[in-house]
């Protein structure tokens, strides 16, 4: 056998840390110690990204070995394989190996004090394994594993370059694969760049502290063994990646890709491995809790569940006595789970009579689920990732999604079809987000103009007559109306440059590359969702897709991320409670008002199933919101910022502790996952607590005892329709994955690769209607639009408007009233609910804008995802994913931070009219000099590392008056240094 190694591929590593995770899971190591590194290198000119794995080089003359003292050696070399070994029970830990390395590859257990490294996963190997633990789960492809000469062939082959890093005459085995270059760019320098300060701080994984890491960490391969290992699924983000949970003695112990699946083949992101953290985690709430104090005080005493359910029901009751069922409001969403928000909660609210239910939709994907079913009649993008089809695209365009962060192994799979098919690939953002790093050109966006750029690539498409006629006149309705509508108001890219920041040649030629592409996929997410204008910027850009042809074919689409699961649980008329009331308004955000003044009507009891005051904006008036409830029920996995407000704390289960499908995802995937170890204490799923408290109101006929079984729960209740009928558990479990594309109309049908087909019809639609609209067609304009539009005070053709807090004199749109206001019935939700009329304001003198600028506010700030290893505020209870990105930051370009005289990593506060956040400061050349960044999901009562949430900064009236979607993306901000 020749020497043994890895190939670490810098084009196709996104900085993801999943090998790291992999990595401490299979050795069982802790805070502080490793045997690999995902090192962020930064470009403070340029604004560029590469990451750089590091792990051992397994040298062919090894600095560590000649440099240990101990005799025999603590350090041995393999012969035959070259692999470079620790005897950890030999080793003294005097750090001489750790010094002598010049690759920085050596780690040190300071609690066993002795040296840790890599040995290409010797043990693991010894049990029959392959690969490397990194290896298996890597999203993006980007670590091979095998005989150095047949890596280096493989990489001549593909005529990639090698890296040479020998400049110490060690002979390192690994293989390093150079970037692919692109015009413009020379080749990456990675000794020139920085790690940002943030990234690679000593003093916060300090904080972490050594009890941190519990079971299965720090323990004897023997005791993380599993003696079991089942198929699963991740439920944390919209990638859905099927896994294998490993369990030893009941005990979850390790969680995996599936390898299995022939698609994932393994790969996941860090968040589904965290699940063993999580599950694990110090401060899991493991019992019911009753308040104690003054709300707000965060003080609380144990209580049983009977005790804990029937004092919430006496005190629902009390509420609905007083004020009516409809004064309950009910939020929940992404740690609910699927099968609650859609089943067992919506039965609950159908029985007691609130319409006030609500997920988190409106601050993610409310616009764009409006634009899909005006646009296509509902559902989403009908494109899937395989070879054939996202895979055969000649183009990839993402604009305001950074896929690599949000959805790392889907983003793997366009990145690996883009190097191996030489596909090109734009990315408009404001930011050089990990993303734009693997892009061939990248635009930087002024924050909150998509819609501008969606007009001018559409005015140059039609101007120069480079659509797809025959799909326009066979599948688009309105089309002579909208290209009327645009050349009338001029949205040409002369118009648009100024406006959006990009050149004029470059929108035209954005445009042109579009339409010549033979299928160009379009990805876009909260980048364009999150604004005033999200659902008119999601139909603008639909459009642009749709005259291409870009729509109902293979390799070539609209993707915004996230497919609505068609399922849904209605009780029977007979037991339904009639509302008299429409919803407050769509937004819970809007539903404030009414609990501090009783405006439009009283809102006095909330159980919130997620973190509202981390997520909601404008966190000044949702904490006063809560605190004027009468009632505050709170499910949750960990106490937090919500926690300290509620008058009952209910421990709630993970998907792996209780049973649930994964999350909405891209490309219609069900991914079941099955009940595999008990939630810790006396935790409990949503939906046994939605059970047990429907049965003190009577309402077990429907919320039956043995539908605390979700799997029984599912086939007799959610799929009794033509999408879902087929995706039975009998079918699911015959499948190794434990997943199935829907629609499927019976356990017979055949998984759709690609929907929208020509010839085919759309579910639920009349027989040859190729959409799901009246028409049949993808509708741009109709009368029946027009007048949904105009209830508003609108039009059904998109018209341009931007954000009121802009550095620019852009018009925005404004509403006739606030919250509290009776208003009257919107046209756009299938649930009763309330809205205002709403009107385009043009730019003046006195506009909100320019008097923010006087004040001091001259920078735009946007809010989004941070980097892979988090997830809103559920990850920071992963003591691994604070080890990786621990403190709340801000993303500055050197300019604006050498005017203030800050420092990389130094702290800071940014302001806006709506509050104040401290943060570190990150100093990169990656984002517009106007603008600055600050991700989400931070929290004030996080257990490592708190920090206010970015919501501080953010305004709840600043909605999108269709689908009350907040503008989370544009913002005016100041930032200083503190002290």
């Amino acid at each position: 056998m020749s020497r043994l190694a890895l190939m670490i591929d810098l084009e196709r590593c996104t900085g993801c840390k999943s090998c790291e995770v992999a990595c401490k899971l299979e050795h069982g190591l802790g805070p502080g110690e490793y045997r690999n590194r995902v090192l962020w290198l930064g470009d403070a000119d340029g604004g560029a990204l590469d990451f750089l794995t590091v792990s051992c080089q397994q040298c062919a003359r090894p600095a560590c070995l000649r440099a240990c003292p101990v005799h025999p050696k603590a350090i041995d070399k393999d012969p035959a394989t070259g692999i470079v070994r620790v005897n950890e029970d030999r080793c003294t830990g005097c750090g001489e190996c750790v010094v002598a390395c010049p690759y920085g590859a050596m780690g040190y257990d300071a609690i066993d004090h002795h040296a840790v490294k890599c040995d290409l996963c010797g043990e693991r190997r010894a049990e029959g394994a392959t690969t490397t633990a990194c290896q298996s789960v890597c999203p993006g492809r980007a670590i091979g594993f095998g005989e150095r000469d047949a890596l280096l062939a493989q990489a001549h082959e593909q005529g990639r370059t090698v890296r040479d890093h020998d400049a110490f005459l060690l002979g390192p085995a690994t293989v390093y694969l150079d970037r692919v270059a692109r015009a413009g760019e020379t080749a990456p320098l990675l000794d020139a760049r920085r790690t940002p300060v943030l990234i690679d701080d000593p003093v916060s994984r300090e904080k972490l502290g050594d009890d941190a890491a519990r079971f299965p960490y720090r323990s004897s391969r023997a005791e993380r063994m599993a003696d079991r290992v089942e198929p699963a699924g991740c439920n944390i983000c919209f990638n859905c990646c099927p896994t294998k949970v490993h369990l030893r003695d009941g005990k979850l112990v390790k969680v995996t890709g599936n390898d299995d699946d022939p698609l994932f083949a393994g790969r996941v992101c860090p968040k589904s491995q965290f699940n063993v953290q999580l599950h694990h985690a110090q401060n899991r709430l493991t019992q019911p809790m009753v308040r104690t104090g003054a709300r707000g005080e965060n003080a609380f005493r144990p209580i049983s569940w009977a005790d804990a359910l029937d004092g919430i029901a006496a005190r629902l009751t009390e509420t609905r006595t007083r004020y009516g069922p409809e004064a309950l409001g009910i939020f929940s969403g992404t740690r609910t789970g699927t099968l609650t928000n859609r089943g067992y909660l919506r039965l609950f609210a159908q029985m007691w009579g609130t319409p006030n239910v609500e997920s988190t939709e409106p601050f993610c994907s409310a616009g764009k689920n409006i634009a899909f079913t005006l646009t296509q009649g509902g559902g989403a993008c009908g494109n899937s990732y395989t070879e054939t089809d996202i895979g055969s695209a000649a183009l990839y365009l993402y604009i305001g999604d950074n896929q690599a962060e949000t959805r790392p192994v889907y983003f793997g799979m366009v990145n690996d079809w883009r190097v191996k098919n030489g596909t090109r690939m734009v990315v408009v953002d404001p930011r050089r987000t990990v993303t734009a790093s693997k892009a061939d050109t990248w635009l930087p966006i002024c924050p909150g103009t998509d819609m501008a750029l969606a007009l001018a690539l559409a005015h140059t498409i039609l101007t120069e007559e480079l659509h797809d006629t025959d799909f326009c006149a066979r599948f688009v309705l309105g089309l002579d109306e909208w290209r009327e509508f645009i050349l009338a108001r001029g949205y040409d890219a002369a118009w648009a440059a100024p406006i959006t920041g990009i050149a004029a040649q470059d929108i035209r030629q954005l445009a042109r590359d579009i339409a010549a592409a033979d299928g160009c996929m379009m990805f876009v997410s909260r980048g364009i969702n999150q604004h005033t204008n999200s659902t008119q910027g999601n139909r603008a850009l639909m459009f642009v897709a749709a005259i291409t042809g870009n729509w109902g074919r293979k390799g070539g689409g609209f993707m915004n991320m996230s497919v609505p699961v068609p399922i849904r649980a209605d009780a029977p008329v007979h037991r339904r409670t009639t509302i008299t009331r429409p919803v407050v308004r769509k937004s819970p955000t809007g539903w404030t008002t009414a609990m501090r003044e009783g405006r439009p009507y009283p809102l006095k009891a909330l159980i919130a199933c997620n973190n509202p005051l981390s997520l909601w904006p404008d966190q000044r008036a949702s904490r006063e919101g809560l605190l004027a409830l009468d009632l505050l029920v709170h499910f949750t996995l960990y106490p937090n910022e919500t926690s300290a407000y509620a008058d009952y704390l209910l421990p709630v289960a993970t998907g792996i502790e209780k049973g649930e499908i994964g999350r909405q995802n891209d490309d219609r995937r069900i991914v079941w996952i099955d009940k595999l170890v008990d939630p810790p204490g006396e935790a409990k799923s949503d939906d046994w607590i939605w059970i047990e408290l429907g049965r003190r109101f009577g309402y077990q006929d429907v919320l039956q005892d043995r539908y605390k079984d979700p799997a029984l729960f599912w086939d007799q209740v959610l799929i009794d329709n033509d999408q879902m009928r087929g995706i039975t558990q009998a079918r699911l479990h015959a499948t190794p994955t434990r997943t199935l594309r829907f629609p499927l109309a019976d356990e017979h049908a055949q998984e759709i690769e690609t929907m929208y087909l020509e010839g085919s019809t759309a579910p639920g639609a009349p027989a040859g209607h190729r959409f799901a609209t009246p028409s049949g067609k993808l509708e741009f304009w109709t009368p029946a639009l027009e007048a949904k539009f105009n209830a508003l005070g609108l039009s059904a053709l998109p018209e341009f408007y931007a954000e009121r807090e802009s550095l620019a004199d852009l018009p925005y749109v404004d509403v006739d009233d606030d919250d509290g206001a009776p208003g009257f019935v919107s046209p756009f939700h299938d649930t009763p609910t309330l809205a205002v009329r709403a009107h385009i304001v043009a730019p003046g003198a006195d506009s909100p804008s320019r008097r923010l600028q006087a004040q001091g506010f001259d920078t735009e700030l946007i809010t989004g995802r941070p980097p892979a290893p988090q997830f809103h505020s559920w990850t920071h209870h992963a003591w691994q994913a604070q080890e990786m990105w621990p403190d709340q930051y801000v993303q500055i370009h050197p300019d604006k931070a050498g005017a203030i005289g800050i420092t990389d990593g130094e702290t800071v506060r940014v302001q806006t009219a709506h509050g104040a956040v401290d943060a570190r400061a990150w100093i990169t050349a990656g984002i517009r000099a106007s603008a600055v960044f600050m991700p989400i999901g931070w929290g004030e009562r996080q257990p490592f590392h708190p920090w206010r949430s970015s919501n501080f900064l953010t305004d709840a009236s600043q909605r999108d008056p269709i689908s009350e979607q907040t503008n989370l993306k544009s913002l005016l901000c100041r930032v200083t240094k503190i002290g």
